[in-house]
């Protein structure tokens, strides 16, 4: 018998989640956090060895008028980051750029905010990590302000700490011992809107929307090889059975191209002024940035892989986030001396 073709190895995670609940009068709370687990790799960075567990955990506290949008009040934590203060870094690490963050107290979430974002947080000034989840967490808002608009004087009203809405958006990425150029990736988002507390006390559907994508890309190059994807809608209380639409028609156009580079353009050329689209939007976005773990994940010497790598990256160099700023000390330590070791292309 010939041997059975091997599972498909889960190599990293993403986990997106945002809760809203009610505050007083028309202040609505949140709470935003991202997760990257590593489920393999082994590399060296900056003098400080990384394997197999929690990369990132990161928190964002606040409100926001459920009216407007405005940002009200805001705090944060973050207990695992991929920098923590060491020699490399003279000091610094991934939370010193966090007071930016107060500047962004009076900003609109939803519709525009992407901008005061990158103003205030955007590339060295802040960090990507970060900036994804507050860019996740905008999205949500517009979601949450279109459904209250639409119900105008027909909206649901909550007591104070109950919940109103969550999502959550999962990235996963899996690796096949038989295909050794390509990942497949997973991307499922999901909300879920709540109508008023039952009679005893326990929470009621009102709706449930989801997304998922399925991928496989090149690890060289981050080319799409494929790309597909379902939705639904389902309401509540009941939260019965509905079949699921599939979307794959309206992703046609990203094969053959890569997540590298102008992947977040194409998909708000083609979606962003699509408001029914929003989930799906938010779906695909979720691809780039995740796929940015991936490279780690696979390595399995100190060098870093240069297998995945998107085309045109080349070596190294200044990233995009505080701690990888050009001129920072952490790019000086890693540039300081000749690298004396060549990435295996076949690891």
């Amino acid at each position: 018998m010939e041997p059975s073709r091997e599972p498909d190895e889960p190599i990293h995670t993403r986990c997106l989640a945002v809760v809203f609940s009610q505050g007083e009068g028309d202040s609505v709370g949140f709470r935003a956090d991202i997760l990257d687990l590593r489920k393999g790799g082994l590399m060296a960075l900056a003098g400080r060895i990384t394997m197999a567990g929690i990369i990132h955990k990161m928190e964002l506290h606040g409100s926001f008028d459920a009216r407007t949008g405005e940002l009200e009040r805001l705090s944060w934590d973050q207990s695992h980051v991929m920098h923590e203060p060491n020699v490399a870094s003279r000091g610094e690490c991934c939370r010193d750029p966090m007071h930016r963050l107060h500047e962004l107290l009076g900003a609109r979430l939803g519709d525009g905010f992407v901008s005061d974002l990158k103003q205030s947080f955007g590339g060295p000034l802040g960090c990507t990590h970060v900036n994804t989840l507050f860019q996740e967490l905008s999205a949500f808002v517009s979601r949450f302000k279109a459904r209250r608009e639409q119900a105008g004087a027909k909206a649901e009203c909550h007591a104070v700490g109950e919940r109103l809405a969550s999502r959550s958006l999962f990235f996963d990425a899996f690796f096949c011992e038989e295909r050794v150029d390509t990942t497949a990736l997973s991307v499922r988002l999901a909300d879920l809107f709540y109508a008023p507390l039952d009679e005893h006390g326990g929470e009621v559907l009102a709706e449930h929307h989801e997304v998922r994508l399925r991928a496989e890309v090149e690890l060289a190059g981050w080319r799409i090889r494929k790309l597909a994807g379902r939705a639904r809608s389902r309401r509540g209380p009941s939260c019965e059975a509905t079949p699921w639409q599939d979307r794959s028609a309206d992703l046609r156009d990203f094969a053959d191209q890569s997540l590298g580079g102008g992947m977040a353009k194409r998909c708000l050329e083609r979606f962003g002024d699509r408001p029914e689209d929003a989930r799906l939007l938010s779906a695909l976005l979720g691809l780039g940035p995740g796929m940015t773990q991936v490279g780690a994940a696979v390595s399995d010497t100190l060098a870093p892989a240069t297998r995945a790598r998107p085309a045109g990256a080349g070596l190294p160099g200044p990233g995009p986030c505080y701690l990888l700023r050009a001129g920072g000390p952490l790019m000086a330590s890693m540039f300081s001396a000749p690298d004396e070791s060549t990435p295996d292309e076949s690891d």
